[in-house]
C-alpha cells in the first residue's frame, strides 16, 4: 500500500471517528421528543408576546412581570415568591421554528407542587399540545415526591374540560372569576392508563369571552 492510499485511509478514518463523536453528543446533550428546556435567547421574546397577547387567560391581574418570570425563573417578584428563584421549571414545544406552546411549574413546598402556566399558540392549537403538556407537568412534580399538584385558572378557561378530564378536582373559588383545582398521584396514575376523554362541561365554550380594556402592553410600547 503506497503512502498515499495510507494516509487517504487516515483521514477517512478520523473523519468516521469525529462524525461518530458528534453524531453520540448531539444525542446526549440534545433535548429529548417535542418538549425541550427553555432557552432564553432562543424562547423569550416569542413568549412575551404570548403572555401580553393573552394576559387575560395567563394572568389574573395587571401587576405581573413576564419579563421577570422568564429572566430570573421565578413564579413572580413578590417577596414571597423570591424563595422560588431560579427553581421555576419552564419547558417549550417548538415547531416550525417557533414557540408552539410552553408550561412552568414549581414545588412549592414539600406537599404540593404547583402547575403556573400551560398555554398554546393559536396557530398550534387543538393538536393535543395542552394535554401533553399538562401530563408532562404533573408528572415531573409527582416525580419530585410530592403528594399533590395544584393549579389555578379561569372558570371561563375552556382547558378546564383538560384538567377535569385528567382527574383534576375543583377545591374552590375566589369569587372573581378564579378557581383551584388539585389532584393526587394515584388518581393522576390511574387516568393515564385510560384513554384521554375531556371533561364535557356545559355552557363553557359560550362563557370563554375576554372582558374588554384587560391586555397590557410591553414595558416601553
Amino acid at each position: 500500500m503506497n503512502l498515499k492510499n495510507r494516509l487517504l485511509k487516515i483521514i477517512l478514518g478520523i473523519s468516521f471517528a469525529v462524525a461518530l463523536a458528534a453524531g453520540v453528543s448531539y444525542y446526549i446533550f440534545m433535548p429529548r421528543g417535542p418538549i425541550v428546556e427553555f432557552n432564553y435567547n432562543r424562547d423569550a421574546k416569542q413568549m412575551l408576546q404570548y403572555f401580553y397577547d393573552d394576559w387575560w387567560w395567563l394572568f389574573p391581574g395587571k401587576d405581573f412581570s413576564p419579563e421577570y418570570i422568564l429572566e430570573h425563573k421565578a413564579p413572580g417578584k413578590e417577596w414571597y415568591q423570591q424563595k422560588y428563584k431560579g427553581k421555576l421549571n419552564i419547558k417549550v414545544v417548538r415547531k416550525d421554528g417557533h414557540v408552539a406552546a410552553f408550561t412552568t411549574y414549581y414545588k412549592k413546598n414539600h406537599y404540593e407542587g404547583v402547575v403556573q402556566f400551560i398555554y398554546v399558540a393559536p396557530a398550534f392549537r387543538r393538536q393535543g399540545l395542552a394535554v401533553k403538556l399538562t401530563k408532562y407537568a404533573v408528572d415531573q412534580l409527582f416525580k419530585m415526591g410530592l403528594p399533590k399538584v395544584t393549579l389555578t385558572t379561569r372558570i371561563n378557561n375552556p382547558a378546564r374540560k383538560i384538567y377535569e378530564g385528567l382527574g383534576f378536582i375543583e377545591t374552590g373559588r375566589d369569587g372573581h372569576g378564579l378557581m383551584f383545582y388539585k389532584i393526587n398521584e394515584k388518581t393522576f396514575r390511574e387516568g393515564l392508563k385510560k384513554k384521554f376523554e375531556p371533561k364535557v362541561i356545559e355552557g363553557l365554550e359560550k362563557e370563554a369571552e375576554v372582558p374588554e380594556n384587560l391586555y397590557y402592553k410591553p414595558p416601553g410600547s
